[in-house]
C-alpha cells in the first residue's frame, strides 16, 4: 500500500474511533437529560449533580471536534496531493472549524453556570457536535 493509501486508511480509522467516542458521548448526554428532567419533575428528591458530569462531556466533545477538524484538514492536504479540486474539502474545513468554535463557547457557558448559577437548559446534556 503507497503512503498516500496509507494515510487515508489512518484517517478512516480516527474517524472511527472518533465517532464511537461520540456515540458514548451521546449516551452520556441521554443520562444528564434524564437527571435533568426527573430533578424537575421531583424537586423535592435529591438526584445526582450532573454539572460535572457536563463539564466532562463538553470538554469530551471540543476534543472529538478537535479530531474531526484533524481529519478534515489532513483529507484536503490529501485530495491537493492528488490534484483534486479542493472547493468542498475547504467547505468541511471551515465547518469543522466553526463545529469547534461553538463546542468552546457551549463549554464556556456550562462552566460559568456551574454551581449555584446551574441551569438545566444551559447544562444539558447535548453534545452540540
Amino acid at each position: 500500500m503507497d503512503e498516500l493509501k496509507q494515510k487515508e486508511v489512518n484517517l478512516l480509522d480516527l474517524q472511527n474511533i472518533t465517532t464511537a467516542i461520540f456515540i458514548i458521548s451521546l449516551l452520556i448526554s441521554i443520562y444528564i437529560t434524564t437527571i435533568d428532567k426527573k430533578s424537575t419533575l421531583n424537586p423535592n428528591i435529591k438526584y445526582p449533580d450532573t454539572s460535572k458530569i457536563s463539564i466532562f462531556n463538553r470538554t469530551l466533545v471540543v476534543i472529538l471536534s478537535l479530531s474531526y477538524l484533524y481529519i478534515s484538514y489532513n483529507n484536503r492536504k490529501i485530495a491537493n496531493q492528488k490534484g483534486k479540486k479542493l472547493n468542498l474539502s475547504n467547505l468541511q474545513v471551515l465547518a469543522s472549524e466553526i463545529s469547534l468554535v461553538s463546542t468552546l463557547i457551549v463549554l464556556y457557558v456550562v462552566i460559568k453556570s456551574c454551581g449555584d448559577n446551574y441551569n438545566i437548559i444551559i447544562g444539558s446534556g447535548n453534545p452540540n457536535l
